[in-house]
């Protein structure tokens, strides 16, 4: 959603000259010097007077963002996107760091600019411990890691409305997954 977002603001502001970083949020182009081609649209969302989002364009297609969620100057998340059969900009993969360092801790994967999967490390120990697959843009199985291996252990199967449907554990890591009793409470789906 934060996607879209975005891009109505910067679609809203390539027609305009904008006003500079710092004042509250609306995008500023910024246009080859030779070429008259739109590069960059830059924005300070929070008016702190830093550029907290950067989209490198092509035109009028987004190549990529960078944003700087935490304000602290340095963005930490990265999304690339690719034209598609319309020539319109669709979001193919995003990463994030989350953690106490600049490490990539999250990959956001899309299809047609629909997520597809997700892999995240949680606890921020350098190994993958999530792992999410949607179909039709909704989360259709869990993966966890809760031994701390570096592979699954746990899978939650969802079905089209949320509610989990199946539950299966490895305990012993041997890759065979078997069948587990289904909570009673908390059956709707998350991420």
């Amino acid at each position: 959603m934060r996607n879209l977002i975005f891009l109505a603001i910067a679609v809203g502001a390539v027609g305009c000259a904008g006003p500079a970083p710092g004042s509250g949020g609306r995008a500023t182009p910024l246009y080859n010097k030779d070429t008259g081609r739109l590069e960059q649209l830059v924005s300070d969302r929070n008016g702190d007077g830093k550029v907290d989002t950067r989209a490198l364009m092509d035109g009028v297609r987004f190549k990529s963002i960078e944003i700087d969620r935490n304000g602290d100057g340095q963005p930490d998340r990265w999304e690339y996107y690719e034209t598609s059969p319309e020539n319109l900009s669709v979001l193919a993969r995003a990463e994030e760091a989350n953690g106490p360092t600049r490490a990539v801790t999250r990959k956001e994967f899309y299809d047609k600019g629909k997520i597809s999967r997700v892999e995240e490390d949680t606890n921020f120990d350098g190994r993958l411990d999530k792992w999410e697959v949607y179909q039709d843009g909704g989360l259709a199985r869990l993966e966890l890691d809760l031994q701390g291996k570096g592979f699954p252990d746990r899978r939650i199967y969802y079905g089209k409305t949320g509610a989990i449907e199946k539950l299966e554990v490895d305990p012993d890591g041997d890759g065979k997954f078997d069948p587990a009793p289904l909570p009673d409470a908390g059956r709707k789906g998350g991420g």
